[in-house]
């Protein structure tokens, strides 16, 4: 797909064999991206049968698909390929150290987006969900119609019982539904009005009464205000969300894995006051402190294995399979690089993204404090902004 202004490899006519690459790689990059979506709809979903043969050719042709593009269909300048094998070598290791492929998959799509319409992209996506979350939520109607005693739930500690729609997690079904709409929003931007914006507000609310899950809610205010305040604060405002844009992502880096870091070190005083401040994250943040404390942080990244019951701090708990804190999840499993790479890539590109972009990197970057979901690019578009700007200067090469 051709952006406005003409193909990202070239600036002037635009030639029969680039076309047919170009037309190639958009549906080698498509076909992998709804079979990463399959992938992982069949992996969270409760209603569909899945296997490891099914799993494993989602996988390979998820992979190599996009791969395909990359390796022989893409235009690199010398500079581009070194900047790009910097760039990728690190966050390859990482994430195979780190043990978690979801995120790498996610990865070789953003360096698949060469000369691919952002547009096309969140709307195949927006439409994937919307689909997804309707079967669900109709055939979860009926179920608990016929037969209630099917249902399966989550719970808080000591708390009601929280729908989840056959889709895995509470959470993470609202994670599908928040983000859906924030694609809807970012695909007609310029024509979002108060009744879209009611609307939204309707839908979720009325999921949350089901789900009791905070985040999607919490971010979705911001998301109206920023929204709000970009159509009627002018050139002044379009300058506060660009440093938004940039810097929110790096300061939330540094401040939480700064509170993993300090928590043991904290007087009575101080560690109340932490503790209290992790209530108000519904404990999020207290698995990170611990495993910081006892595993401690990497450049690159490890694997780890935890006990299901942990004596810690002069107190027992449950241990989690994830972190959902995303920075700490990053930082303690992935090691630093991660962090320091995205933070540098939001800071560099924040200030050529328009604005709807700007956006959705600042509610990226908020939602990663409550959730670890963002880091799949099925579930949340916005890191394949990266991939959009990555070759923005690259030159015809033919």
């Amino acid at each position: 797909m051709i952006e406005k202004g003409g193909p990202l490899w070239a600036r002037g006519k635009q030639t029969e064999v680039g076309k047919r690459r170009d037309d190639a790689g958009e549906i080698l990059f498509l076909a992998g991206f709804f079979m990463f979506c399959a992938k992982h709809i069949f992996g969270f979903s409760l209603m569909l049968t899945y296997n490891n043969t099914l799993d494993l050719a989602l996988t390979v042709f998820s992979i190599a698909l996009p791969v395909i593009k990359i390796v022989l269909l893409q235009r690199y300048t010398p500079k581009r390929i070194f900047f790009t094998a910097a760039a990728a070598l690190p966050v390859v290791v990482s994430c195979l150290l780190g043990g978690y492929y979801t995120f790498l998959s996610g990865f070789i799509f953003i360096l698949a987006m060469q000369d691919i319409d952002m547009d096309r992209v969140v709307r195949y996506s927006f439409r994937l969900k919307v689909i997804l979350i309707t079967v669900h939520v109709l055939w979860y109607a009926v179920l608990y119609a016929i037969d209630p005693s099917a249902i399966e739930f989550n719970y808080r500690v000591a708390g009601e019982p929280r729908h989840f729609f056959l889709l895995g997690h509470a959470n993470l079904f609202m994670a599908l539904l928040f983000w859906t709409c924030m694609e809807f929003v970012f695909l007609h931007y310029k024509k979002v009005n108060v009744l879209h914006m009611t609307a939204i507000w309707i839908i979720n609310l009325v999921f949350y009464i089901f789900t009791d899950s905070n985040t999607g809610i919490v971010v979705l205010a911001v998301a109206t205000i920023l929204i709000a305040a970009d159509k009627l604060g002018g050139r002044f405002f379009s300058k506060v969300i660009t440093a938004l844009a940039r810097y929110t992502y790096a300061f939330c880096a540094v401040f939480f894995t700064a509170l993993a870091m300090i928590y043991i070190r904290l007087g009575p005083i101080a560690k109340a006051a932490w503790l209290q401040f992790d209530a108000f994250f519904t404990g999020r943040l207290w698995f990170g402190a611990y495993v910081y404390d006892v595993y401690g942080v990497t450049w690159m990244g490890r694997r780890f294995t935890i006990p299901d019951t942990i004596f810690w701090d002069g107190r027992w708990f449950n241990s989690f399979p994830y972190f959902d804190n995303y920075y700490h999840g990053n930082l303690l499993m992935f090691g630093i690089i991660h962090l320091v790479f995205t933070a540098i890539a939001f800071i560099v590109l924040g200030k050529k993204l328009e604005n709807r972009e700007k956006i959705a990197l600042i509610l990226f970057s908020l939602y990663g404090i409550m959730e670890v979901y963002i880091v799949n690019v099925n579930i949340c578009f916005v890191l394949l902004i990266i991939g959009k700007y990555l070759y923005k200067q690259e030159k015809q090469i033919e």
